[in-house]
């Protein structure tokens, strides 16, 4: 009797074992098409950019940054071309970053401004994957607290996407972009004469993005949140310092 009913009870485990599998393979399978459905998407990946100091051809550190992005994705259509295309605005975007070369945090931020459409579209007329995706977005640099950067309009592209959010893609971003480290002042745009040479103390040369995946709205405001505290600890401190100060001139003074 306890013999047959243990036989049952394991063909039972094993069917549901058998039924996660098949549950999860069909959770893991790859997409058929864009999704159907407007949606927000939050999303992290790291951000790699060579930087060039003081004219060299050749970069004195590879930045990563941590990037988090928050995103409004429309449902897709069929352009006049009759190719399947999606449309999306880059809601929040904050990334952080320390870097050695310069002792310093560098953040980028979305600038208070309108926020351009950015385009995913299928490259066959007959299905939606592969598909190109190209990102626009309009942002501000921040070395430590002192913006360096404003109203940056960047363009990031990627072919190959298989699946929306894209997943192990690269992703190429061409923003060029140069400062003078002294006062933190000077910035300017980099012509293709200048690629080969900065005319700056410091550089942007053009990076990737890679490593994307979805996380959770809560992610999102945390990555954020951190971000952000990166512009606001030097002033922090400093008003702290200060107060310091003050409290013992005025002591002393007494």
């Amino acid at each position: 009797m306890r013999s047959g009913m243990s036989r049952r009870i394991a063909g039972v485990l094993a069917a549901c074992a058998l039924s996660g599998g098949l549950l999860a393979a069909q959770d893991g399978k790859a997409q058929r098409g864009f999704p159907d459905y407007a949606e927000t998407e939050y999303e992290h990946s790291i951000i790699t950019i060579p930087i060039v100091l003081n004219g060299e051809t050749q970069p004195a550190e590879v930045l990563k940054l941590d990037a988090f992005m928050k995103l409004d994705r429309e449902k897709p259509v069929r352009n006049g071309l009759g190719y399947r295309q999606f449309e999306f605005t880059i809601d929040a975007w904050e990334l952080y970053g320390y870097s050695k070369a310069l002792d310093a945090y560098i953040t980028f931020k979305l600038s208070d401004t309108v926020k351009p459409k950015s385009l995913g579209v299928s490259l066959q007329k007959n299905k939606d994957y592969p598909a190109m995706i190209v990102y626009n977005a309009i942002y501000d640099i921040y070395v430590n607290d002192v913006k360096v950067g404003q109203n940056r309009a960047g363009v990031a592209f990627a072919t190959g996407v298989m699946e929306i959010p894209p997943r192990n893609i690269t992703v190429a971003f061409n923003k060029p972009f140069g400062f003078s480290l002294k006062g933190i002042q000077g910035p300017g745009s980099l012509q293709k004469q200048d690629m080969a040479y900065c005319p700056y103390d410091l550089c942007f040369d053009p990076g990737t993005c890679e490593d994307m995946e979805q996380i959770s709205a809560d992610q999102f405001t945390a990555g954020a949140n951190k971000a952000k505290s990166y512009r606001t600890k030097r002033q922090a401190q400093l008003k702290k310092d200060g107060g310091a100060s003050t409290a013992a001139t005025k002591k002393k003074a007494e």
